[in-house]
């Protein structure tokens, strides 16, 4: 017992020690280029919109001239992602996130009036899809694109992407906190185990003709789900959808509702 447990701490720590060596010994630019891979999918433009950096300065980054980067353009990374670990990034010491993001509000008494009171802390600008018809691939190819759009979403955090609903289908009267609207904006998180599906749940489909929103349950039939609308008696009804037709997955994490006067 003493071997084994002297053997499985020593494993441990070849493992702290590999990963330290591994952080320590990449550039700053791989690092950068890590951020890029791990929270913008290589979008490397959306990465450079959010850090308030050039696209050029990027590529020339992370890019084939491999350009270090500037104490200037540093300092923009660490102040524009409050959650990136700077001593990870300068140095390679440590993990690229911060073990505890901070709350958006420190005090129960702050007001409006009050410097930095909208100011997300934390949050993350993330891809966005505005329109149902305008995406024919996989949401992973789409985000690939150096023309995605961005932006936060307040009080989420478990999602990947959001996306725009278009219609009525989704409409619930019987439980309206689970009620999508037309034009609300959907939270949603890649589902990559098909073999497990949440029957019941409201999934994102890409498929070739475009990306649709639906709660999901057994077809009966071999190879396919069902999709079901939550407006069914308006005339949205249930429908079949062949595996072979679904790109990519994605279940609905939130909604936001705006409502522009």
């Amino acid at each position: 017992m003493q071997i084994y447990t002297f053997a499985n701490k020593l494993q441990i720590k070849r493992k702290e020690i590999f990963t330290f060596e591994n952080n320590y010994f990449m550039s700053v630019n791989q690092r950068i280029q890590e951020i890029i891979d791990k929270m913008y999918f290589g979008n490397k433009r959306a990465f450079s919109k959010a850090a308030g950096i050039s696209a050029s300065v990027t590529e020339n980054i992370v890019g084939t001239r491999h350009t270090k980067p500037s104490f200037d353009i540093t300092s923009k990374i660490i102040s524009s992602f409050e959650n990136i670990n700077s001593e990870w990034l300068l140095t390679g010491q440590g993990n690229m996130l911060k073990s505890e993001i901070p709350s958006p509000v420190q005090n129960e008494n702050v007001s409006e009036d009050r410097a930095g009171y909208h100011k997300p802390s934390g949050m993350l600008a993330k891809p966005f899809f505005d329109s149902p018809l305008s995406l024919t691939k996989s949401f992973t190819s789409a985000i690939k694109n150096d023309n995605i759009r961005t932006i936060i979403i307040p009080f989420i955090d478990n999602y990947d992407f959001s996306l725009r609903n278009s219609g009525d289908s989704m409409l619930n009267e019987s439980n309206p906190r689970k009620s999508i609207k037309d034009q609300d904006i959907v939270a949603c998180k890649f589902w990559k185990d098909k073999s497990h599906i949440r029957w019941g749940e409201v999934y994102a489909l890409s498929t070739k003709n475009g990306y649709i929103i639906k709660k999901l349950m057994p077809s009966g039939i071999d190879d396919k789900v069902k999709c079901v609308s939550y407006n069914e008696k308006e005339g949205y009804e249930s429908f079949d959808l062949p595996l072979s037709e679904i790109l990519e997955w994605a279940i609905v994490t939130g909604v936001i509702s705006i409502n522009a006067w």
